[in-house]
């Protein structure tokens, strides 16, 4: 199993990823009376994940594919780490950043592996290598290598297919991952657990992502920082994700987030920070008896029948788990899990379309670590509410105090 390379940066972290300084960049398109990017600046730090947000025709994903000169800046300058590529050949360019699309954008006739390796192999990397590098990506992003590697594209989900994208961008170990509305064709519970599985990959490798997406509340969730763009590329603001909620800079700004802003905080509000129960788990096979035993010592009504990675099929009650001698082989896709780095959104959602509840809570690799209810969750979300109306009800004080001693 192949590793990462890391180089160490400011302030102690580690890092696989490469700082971006975009300078003036422009890009004016023929016939157009206005640039579709104007004399954008922007310093994009080693080992950050930045969302570009903004509405359409505000040369988000322009400024993306600039990045990597898919589209090529009709004037200004691109530097990865201490390199000025502005001049470098775009192809080998390409081939040192990885980049992610819609769907995936998978070569259909070829098996997963072979999607996962189609840039080593370019690259001319050692067969054994790539064998290597590619059933340690699979396993990163949650699809087993001996399941996966020999499937086709079409026999698999649009999330698994969009994990294999991922793989694929990672395949060459690039320092920057680019990824254009990477989510936006899945169906919501699939966008989060992909969010989640993004975040995970991000907390092992550190590389420097930017995603553009049409989704705030996504931005919110995935971004260390967040780029908020007007027509033009104009830059509205750049900053923390909690920064621009509390303090947003431009009335566009405060126009763009909306009237919901309050409630956005829930996005930045995650499921590691809540307390959750703790949960029995068992393994099919184990004898029934012995499993609500060991339950009922432990005070529950029910258990988590887990696979050999720990990773959740189904949580029968007691009285099901009666009904059999042995623990069985259930795969119930339904099953209700957020992981850590979820936001309290998604923990409700995940509860809404399960019918549930609660949820499981699963770690970076998908492991069960314990359970969070629907209650503990509207506790939070009515503790956070009532913080806003104070804090609400002292802005508008000051205001009022303000206009009294004028």
């Amino acid at each position: 199993m192949t590793s990462e390379t890391s180089t160490p940066v400011s302030g102690g972290r580690t890092v696989a990823g490469e700082s971006i300084r975009l300078e003036g960049l422009v890009k004016q398109y023929r016939g157009q009376p206005q640039p579709a990017v104007k004399k954008l600046d922007l310093q994009i730090d080693a080992g950050d994940i930045v969302a570009f947000v903004g509405p359409s025709g505000c040369g988000k994903t322009t400024t993306l594919k600039m990045i990597n000169r898919l589209i090529e800046p009709s004037a200004g300058r691109i530097y990865i780490g201490d390199r000025d590529v502005t001049t470098e050949n775009p192809d080998k360019l390409r081939q040192s950043i990885g980049y992610v699309i819609q769907s995936g954008g998978l070569f259909p006739h070829w098996s997963v592996a072979k999607n996962v390796g189609a840039i080593p192999r370019v690259l001319g990397t050692d067969k054994k290598k790539i064998a290597e590098r590619t059933d340690y990506l699979l396993d990163l992003v949650g699809l087993d290598p001996e399941e996966y590697s020999s499937r086709l594209p079409k026999d698999m989900s649009g999330g698994q297919q969009q994990r294999v994208g991922v793989a694929r961008a990672l395949a060459a170990d690039p320092p920057v991952l680019l990824m254009d509305e990477p989510f936006s064709a899945v169906d919501p519970i699939t966008r989060v657990r992909l969010q989640d599985s993004l975040i995970a990959i991000q907390h092992e490798l550190a590389k420097t992502i930017v995603i553009v997406t049409h989704d705030f509340e996504e931005a919110t969730k995935l971004g260390d920082k967040v780029l908020i763009l007007s027509e033009g590329g104009h830059v509205e603001q750049y900053a923390a994700p909690e920064e621009i909620l509390a303090n947003p800079a431009t009335p566009f700004v405060e126009e763009f987030i909306g009237s919901g802003a309050t409630l956005a905080h829930l996005t930045l509000s995650r499921v590691k920070d809540v307390e959750h129960n703790a949960v029995v788990t068992a393994r099919v096979g184990e004898p029934s008896g012995e499993v609500i035993g060991r339950a009922k010592a432990a005070g529950q009504t029910w258990v988590v029948v887990v696979d050999d990675n720990g990773r959740p099929r189904s949580w029968p009650s007691l009285d099901e788990l009666q009904t059999k001698p042995q623990v069985s082989d259930y795969l119930d896709r339904r099953l209700p899990t957020v992981a850590q780095s979820s936001t309290l959104n998604d923990a409700l959602d995940s509860m809404l379309a399960a019918s549930q509840g609660g949820t499981l809570v699963t770690d970076g690799r998908g492991a069960v670590i314990g359970a969070l209810t629907v209650a503990r969750v509207m506790d939070v979300i009515r503790g956070q509410l009532a913080d806003a109306r104070d804090d609400s009800s002292d802005t508008y004080e000051s205001h009022t105090d303000g206009a009294k001693s004028s």
